[in-house]
């Protein structure tokens, strides 16, 4: 099976993305200068990935060494509800499509709500084992090798089980309003923001994002290298994880919209982050969060506010500004502060009044 994962990870992988993700989590203090990201995300997956059912060929792979374990019927279960979801919805096509076009965020979001579905009825059919049987499969899952896992920073576990734990509450919290036809009728209206899986009442409103838009940005000896939606789960993730998880989750759970641009040179990235509150108040917590979890992580000096413009300066040998203005705050981050500052020229909020 890891051999299978390996292979699988080495074409599906673009060295240029997972060369700019490298960066970007350096620079935020994310990634620890020894680890080399492209041999950790393969030696994760070849260590935590038990099956997986290909949207491809339609072909679905489980670990086994012979008869299948308690454990291991539930991860089959797991695949095949994948499997139905895509016969019956077109679920893989449909993924593909958002991430070829660039809709990572909507991405995300399906995802989380396909492996929620699964994850609960592995649930479902681990409660109808025998006792002798659950015990066996918890025993089995205790003994999984995590030794990779836990060699990495806390950050990995969180991004690799978001789909699993936050998709399986989504998909609870559906059953619960509307029986098991709601999670199918999910796939027919899909969840088109992070938020909406983070907070059901979101879709079931159908709570849409509101429209943010960053204005054009040409930095010289940089190219665009992606942008759309960030999501709720992202900025906690990346932008918040310097602060405490309680007072990330209070900074984030105001979110109504944003929209990011990741700009590469080959060496270095310049990030910029236009993010909307429901409420002033909303962004208010956001930016007094983004400036200490941004100085706990980077290579910056102490903080330089500018009270009028409602900003704040971070410089050192890295560079990062926040800037709130109503219920709006931009972000910018660069490896090369004079880059920062061309960003800022180009993005930064009209004053309020």
């Amino acid at each position: 099976m890891a051999a299978r994962v390996r292979a699988n990870l080495q074409e599906e992988l673009d060295p240029e993305d997972v060369a700019v993700e490298q960066a970007f989590t350096r620079l935020l203090g994310m990634l620890p200068g020894e680890v080399d990201l492209a041999a950790a995300i393969e030696d994760l997956y070849a260590e935590q990935v038990v099956g997986y059912y290909d949207g491809d060929t339609g072909e679905l792979v489980v670990a086994s060494g012979g008869d299948l374990t308690p454990l291991g019927r539930t991860i089959v279960v797991h695949e095949l509800v994948h499997a139905l979801a895509d016969q019956h919805f077109g679920m893989s096509a449909t993924l593909d499509e958002l991430v070829e076009t660039g809709r990572y965020h909507e991405a995300a979001a399906l995802q989380a709500l396909a492996e929620g579905d699964a994850t609960y009825f592995q649930m479902v059919f681990l409660q109808g084992l025998t006792a002798d049987e659950q015990v066996q499969a918890l025993l089995e899952s205790f003994e999984a090798d995590t030794s990779v896992l836990d060699s990495l920073p806390d950050w990995f576990a969180e991004d690799l089980t978001f789909p699993y734990e936050w998709g399986f509450r989504f998909v609870e919290h559906l059953v619960e309003d509307g029986g098991i036809a709601a999670v199918d009728q999910a796939y027919l209206l899909l969840p088109t923001t992070v938020e909406q899986i983070m907070h059901p009442i979101a879709y079931l409103s159908r709570e849409p994002a509101r429209p943010v838009a960053l204005p054009a940005t040409a930095l010289e000896g940089y190219q665009i290298h992606e942008e759309g939606g960030f999501g709720e789960w992202n900025l906690m993730l990346y932008l918040l994880g310097g602060v405490g998880d309680g007072d990330a989750t209070v900074a984030a759970a105001g979110w109504g919209g944003d929209a990011y641009r990741l700009h590469w040179n080959g060496t270095e990235v310049a990030f910029a982050y236009l993010y909307e509150g429901d409420t002033p108040r909303d962004a208010e917590e956001l930016a007094a969060a983004l400036v200490p979890s941004l100085r706990s992580r980077m290579a910056v000096g102490a903080p330089v506010t500018d009270e009028a413009a409602g900003s704040t300066l971070l410089e050192g040998s890295d560079f990062a500004f926040v800037q709130r203005v109503g219920n709006r705050v931009l972000a910018i981050v660069a490896g090369e502060p004079g880059v920062g500052r061309a960003l800022v020229g180009a993005l930064r909020l009209p004053s309020p009044g």
